[in-house]
This record gives structure tokens, C-alpha cells and sequence, in this order.
């Protein structure tokens, strides 16, 4: 409220002030005579409840007399204890009922013994063993209940018990409202109505209504029973609300009036400082040249006039004089190919250049204030950050990134400490220079050039000479020499499937495009699959494979190729690092959260360092053993399929001897979905 005070204008200020003199002042009038009028009223109806209330436990206290009075005239009639000694159930019960009715009772019961002898009652009420008069609970419902001994004067004892009732239903309390003006309750032990002549439960409490309450006399030991007054009070509420009504619908139209005039007349006078303010905001949104109004008077507001008249022009000089040194800096850093991009002690981007966001595909103002280590992500982080990788002042360093699509760039990166003109803060400006197409060229030199050549030519011409061979002697080999001739091509074959896969599949890599699609496939078809492709080079060098598994494999969320691929590739890399005549061991173990795919070679094992680089693209081991070929992108792509699946790939030595790779898939899907 203070804040949108402070923002108000002069005008709204000085016409709120006199609002609320206004309404102050009529206020202190109307409200005390309003609450003295409310509480006379109140204090007045609380006397009437009052009243009632005590002539309300008269009518109790007589009803429960009248009721005892008749309980014990009835026990003292001559003709009953003669009905009773000569056990005549049929005149009893016609007496009873004459008297029932003359009395106007609602429960009428003789007892003896504790056992009921006749009641023309529906209500069962226990005979009580010794004289009961009060208020009680039958079934539920309140009743006025009286119970006295009928004693015989020819006999020692009692012949029994006369109990008689009214129920105070709403009957009842409908006769108790007529007699008091006022509405009646019967209220439990809980507060909670039993019968009311309300015409909603009320136990709760309503505005409509004033209460007051009294305990009933209840019978020994029966629970306290609560008779409610409650006279409506919804007239009164009705005339209070007129009258506050009133006096707001009085003091509005004083205050509205006061409103209109107070505006006219304050606006006219305030005028000339509105235009000065209204020319004031035109400057701060950054039109510098608005036109500022030049009024006669008062002589406080010309003066401020000339004075911002004359800030103004100077203003606009100092500021054509920063635009021209701006725009010239600006434009030098944005012509350069280079990207220039400058970060402040905490690491977050302060500015980038029009070439740094064409090299990263960020643009500046979503850079801007983000972590740098963020925007220049590194391609392989390991356990560094780009912030870790940039050189000192001076130096000079090439550094693998990813852009803003995903595309790995090299970028050779310069650095230097600076501070910006009116700051404390040192920051560090970094350019940035797109080497990329330079690094891939080197890449191609030193691995294409190297093993790309061997890597077609030795199954080519393999095919080459069983194809030229089958052709010249096709008529004189048999079926089986066919065959034989048959296997090396075939093997060829694969072996340039492989290649042309994995090219494809690190080119897609390369460009962004790497996607899996997902489905529930069968783990135990996937691995026959792969099997049945690596086969033949397995078999070329005398080489088995052990497969260890449980009896019954899984269904896995993945895709179906490129798993398969990743399998292939773990299997031939095993086949190649391992001697011939060896066995290639493939576990496969299922756990609740995850499945494993251990491929183990009798191969010479991996150094520590190797292992650090083994899934990097283009990383090939040697041992000088001349078969054992490759361009680097086998396990390149494991590694990325399996990170594609959620996965991921490790490897380590065995203990005695040998690699064992592990391909860690998400947790399997025990059913399969169609």
C-alpha cells in the first residue's frame, strides 16, 4: 500500500487526502450513534431471552409437578390395587387407558418385580427399582418420566411401580413456544439437538437467533438434559443492517461529491507541474528530444522547467558523444569472424559477439547471465568444466565443445584479464576461433588415411579373388568347393556391413540425428541375433563363445537394430583382441533395477589410461598383431547406444587376463507389451 502511495501522482495524492478527511469526519458522527442504537437494541433482547428463559423453567418445573402429582394419585387409587390382586389384564388395561387419556400421558406402566404388568405405551421403559422423577433418554428421545411405589395397606411390600411420561417432542416444545413467544430445544449431554421447533439445527449457533439455556432436572442417573431458548433476533439484524447501510450510502455520495470537486479544482492547479511530468517520463522511456512545456507560473514550476530544459540539452550531448565511441567499439568486435564472449568472476556471460553466437548457436541475450560452463558445454567433460580448460593470459588452446544443437565444435581459445570502464569487478574476455573443419581434417589424415584404405581393401579383395576364382573354375568345383570359396566373401561381407554401420551411425552421431526408438523387445532374440552375425569371424579364428544365462531372459524397453549393433560390435572386439582358439565368454545376469552384458576376451587387458579414452571416437589399440584392424568407432558407438538407452558401458581387467566389457541396460519388463 505504501509503494502504490509513493507511485501516485500529486493530483490523486491531494484528492485522496481530502477523501478521507471527509469520510474521517463524517465517520466520527454516524459510527458511535450507530453502536450506541446496535447496542441498546441487543442489550435489550438479551433481556427479553432472560425473561423467558426463567418463565421457560417454570413450565418445566410445572410440567414435571404436574406429572409427579398425577403418577402419585394414580398410585394411590383404590381401584388399581384391586385390579392389580385380582390380575384382570383386560380391565386394567381399559382403566389404564381412561386414565391415560384424562391425563394427557404419553408413557403409562405398571411394574413389578422389575417385569412390566401393563403399558399402553409404545415406548418399553425399564422398570426402575426405587421412586424416579426427572428428565431422561428412552430410545433416543427425551421424555419427563415419574415413578412411584403402589402400595397395598393389607400388605408388608409394594404391588408394584406406576411410571408415567411426556415426551418432549415437537409437540411438546410447539406448546412451550406458544406459552413463552420464543422458539424451544431439547438439547443432549453434546450439545446436539434432539428436538427443536427450529426450523434448522442450530447447535452450531446462528446469527438469526439469541440463546440461552437451562439444565432440566434429570433423573438419578440418567445424563444432564439441556432445554434451549432462543429468541429470533433476524428483524433487529435487518434494521441494524439498514442503518449501517444508511450511513455508508451517506458518507459514499459525501465522498463522491467531494471527489468531483476536489479534482476540477485541484487539477486546475496542478496542471502545468502534469505537463512538466508527463514531458519528464516521455525523457525516462527514451525519447530524449520531447518537447519541454514552458509555463508562466507558478514561479516554482517555470523554474523547474529551465532547469530541465537545460539538463536536457546537455544530457543529449554527453549521450551523442558515448553512442559515436559505442558504435564505433561495436562494430570493430563485430566484424571480426572471431567470437569474442567476456564472463565475470562468478562465471556467468556478460556479453557475446554476432560471431560467437553464429559458432555456438546461442543467441546473446540467452546467454547472457547463464553459467559459461553451460553455453561452451564440453564434448567430453570427464571431470572438468569448460572454465577448467581455458588457458592462461596469453595462451593459446583448442577445446572441444558442444553448440547449442548438440554439434561438437573445436575452438581455438585466447584469453585475457580486464576490468570495464566504471566497475571494480574483473572479468575475463575470451576469443574464440572455429577450427573444426581444421581438426577434421587432421582426423582424417592421421585415422582415414591410415586404416579407412585397409579396412576396404582387405575384404574387397578377399571378395575380388573368390568372385574371379568362382568365375574361372566354376564349371570344375564341386558344390562343396563352392562353398568353401563362398565363405571368405561371405565374411567379407559383414565384416564391410560392420564398417558402413558404424560410419553411418557416427556420421548421424555427428549431426545430431542419433535417435532410438524404443519398444519392449525380447533380450534372448537379440542376443541370437548377434550371434548368428559375428558367427562366421568367430569360427574364422577357431574362437567359441561361452554364453552364460538365466533360464529365462527378459523383455527390455529398447531398440531392437541398435542394441543388436552394440552387441556386435562388444562381441568383435572381443574376437579380435582375443588369440585364436580361444573362448569369448557372454554373461548376461538380471537384477530388480537393471541388466548386465558382460562380454570377457583372453585378450592382453587395457592400462588404465587406455581405458579412460577406449569409447572416444577414432581410439584404436595396438599390440602389433596385424589382423587386429578398425577405425575406432566400435565401441564410440556402444557407448552411445547404451547412454541412448538409458545405460551405459564400462570396462575393466579380469584377474587373469583379458577385458571384460559391461553393458549396463535399464530394468527389464517382466511381461511383454503388444
Amino acid at each position: 500500500m505504501r509503494h502504490r502511495l509513493a507511485d501516485s501522482s500529486l493530483t490523486a495524492r491531494l484528492v485522496l487526502g481530502m477523501v478521507v478527511l471527509i469520510i474521517v469526519t463524517t465517520l466520527s458522527a454516524g459510527v458511535p450513534a450507530f453502536l450506541l442504537t446496535r447496542s441498546q437494541l441487543e442489550a435489550q433482547a438479551r433481556q427479553q431471552v432472560a425473561a423467558t428463559q426463567r418463565s421457560t423453567a417454570s413450565l418445566y418445573s410445572a410440567a414435571q409437578n404436574r406429572l409427579d402429582d398425577l403418577t402419585q394419585l394414580l398410585s394411590e387409587r383404590p381401584t388399581l390395587r384391586r385390579l392389580i390382586l385380582d390380575g384382570d389384564s383386560v380391565e386394567l388395561t381399559a382403566y389404564l387407558d381412561a386414565f391415560q387419556a384424562q391425563g394427557e400421558l404419553d408413557i403409562l406402566q405398571l411394574c413389578t418385580d422389575s417385569d412390566v404388568i401393563v403399558g399402553t405405551n409404545s415406548i418399553a421403559v425399564t422398570c426402575p427399582e426405587t421412586p424416579v422423577t426427572g428428565a431422561m433418554l428412552l430410545d433416543g428421545r427425551p421424555v419427563l418420566l415419574s415413578a412411584y411405589p403402589i402400595f397395598d395397606p393389607t400388605a408388608t411390600g409394594a404391588l408394584g411401580m406406576a411410571v408415567t411420561g411426556i415426551r418432549l417432542d415437537g409437540s411438546f416444545l410447539t406448546q412451550m413456544s406458544d406459552d413463552t413467544g420464543v422458539e424451544q430445544s431439547i438439547l443432549d449431554d453434546a450439545g446436539q439437538a434432539l428436538a427443536t421447533t427450529l426450523p434448522e439445527d442450530i447447535s452450531g449457533g446462528s446469527p438469526a437467533y439469541f440463546r440461552e439455556t437451562l439444565p432440566l432436572r434429570a433423573a438419578a442417573g440418567q445424563p444432564a438434559l439441556t432445554a434451549e431458548v432462543a429468541l429470533p433476533v433476524g428483524e433487529l439484524q435487518q434494521t441494524e443492517r439498514n442503518a449501517l447501510l444508511i450511513l455508508v450510502a451517506s458518507t459514499g455520495m459525501v465522498a463522491l461529491l467531494s471527489v468531483l470537486l476536489g479534482t476540477w479544482y485541484i487539477r486546475r492547479q496542478t496542471a502545468p507541474l502534469d505537463n512538466l511530468t508527463h514531458a519528464a517520463d516521455l525523457i525516462s522511456q527514451g525519447d530524449l528530444t520531447a518537447p519541454i512545456p514552458e509555463p508562466a507560473g507558478p514561479r516554482e514550476i517555470a523554474t523547474l522547467s529551465r532547469a530541465l530544459t537545460g539538463s536536457q540539452a546537455t544530457m543529449l550531448q554527453a549521450l551523442d558523444e558515448r553512442s559515436q565511441a559505442r558504435d564505433w567499439l561495436n562494430n570493430l568486435i563485430q566484424s571480426i569472424n572471431e567470437g569474442v564472449v567476456t564472463f565475470d568472476t562468478r562465471g556467468h556471460i556478460t556479453f557475446m559477439s554476432q560471431g560467437a553466437e553464429i559458432m555456438t548457436g546461442w543467441r546473446s541475450q540467452d546467454a547472457i547471465g547463464r553459467s559459461i560452463n553451460d553455453v561452451f558445454a564440453l564434448a567430453d567433460p570427464g571431470d572438468e568444466s569448460f572454465l577448467d580448460r581455458i588457458p592462461p593470459s596469453g595462451d593459446k588452446r583448442e577445446i572441444e565443445i558442444l553448440s547449442r544443437s548438440g554439434k561438437i565444435l573445436v575452438v581455438a581459445t585466447t584469453g585475457a584479464r580486464l576490468i570495464p570502464p566504471n566497475s571494480d569487478t574483473v572479468q575475463v574476455a575470451l576469443v574464440l576461433r572455429d577450427v573444426t573443419e581444421e581438426q577434421a581434417l587432421r582426423n582424417l589424415r592421421s585415422f582415414f588415411l591410415a586404416n579407412i584404405s585397409h579396412e576396404f581393401r582387405t575384404p574387397l579383395s578377399t571378395l575380388n579373388a573368390s568372385m574371379e576364382l568362382l568365375m574361372e573354375e566354376l564349371d570344375d568345383l564341386s558344390a562343396a568347393e563352392i562353398r568353401e570359396l563362398l565363405r571368405p566373401s561371405y565374411l567379407s561381407l559383414i565384416s564391410l556391413q560392420t564398417l558402413i554401420d558404424n560410419l553411418l551411425e557416427s556420421s548421424s552421431i555427428e549431426a545430431g540425428s542419433f535417435a532410438i526408438r524404443s519398444r519392449p523387445v525380447d533380450l534372448n532374440e537379440v542376443i541370437t541375433q548377434a550371434l548368428s552375425i559375428i558367427r562366421p569371424q568367430v569360427d574364422r579364428r577357431r574362437q567359441t563363445i561361452v554364453v552364460t544365462e538365466p533360464p529365462q531372459l527378459p523383455y527390455i524397453e529398447a531398440d531392437r537394430t541398435r542394441l543388436t549393433q552394440a552387441l556386435v560390435n562388444l562381441l568383435a572386439n572381443a574376437s579380435k583382441y582375443s588369440p585364436g582358439g580361444t573362448a569369448i565368454d557372454l554373461t548376461v545376469t538380471v537384477g530388480e533395477d537393471e541388466v548386465d552384458i558382460l562380454v570377457a576376451d583372453r585378450g592382453p587387458g587395457i592400462s588404465h589410461d587406455d581405458q579412460a579414452r577406449l569409447f572416444r571416437r577414432f581410439v584404436r589399440l595396438q599390440d602389433g598383431e596385424s589382423e587386429q584392424y578398425g577405425i575406432g568407432l566400435g565401441l564410440y558407438l556402444v557407448k552411445k547406444i547404451a547412454e541412448a538407452h538409458g545405460g551405459s558401458v564400462s570396462v575393466e581387467n579380469r584377474p587373469d587376463g583379458g577385458a571384460v566389457f559391461r553393458l549396463r541396460l535399464p530394468a527389464p519388463v517382466r511381461e511383454k507389451v503388444a
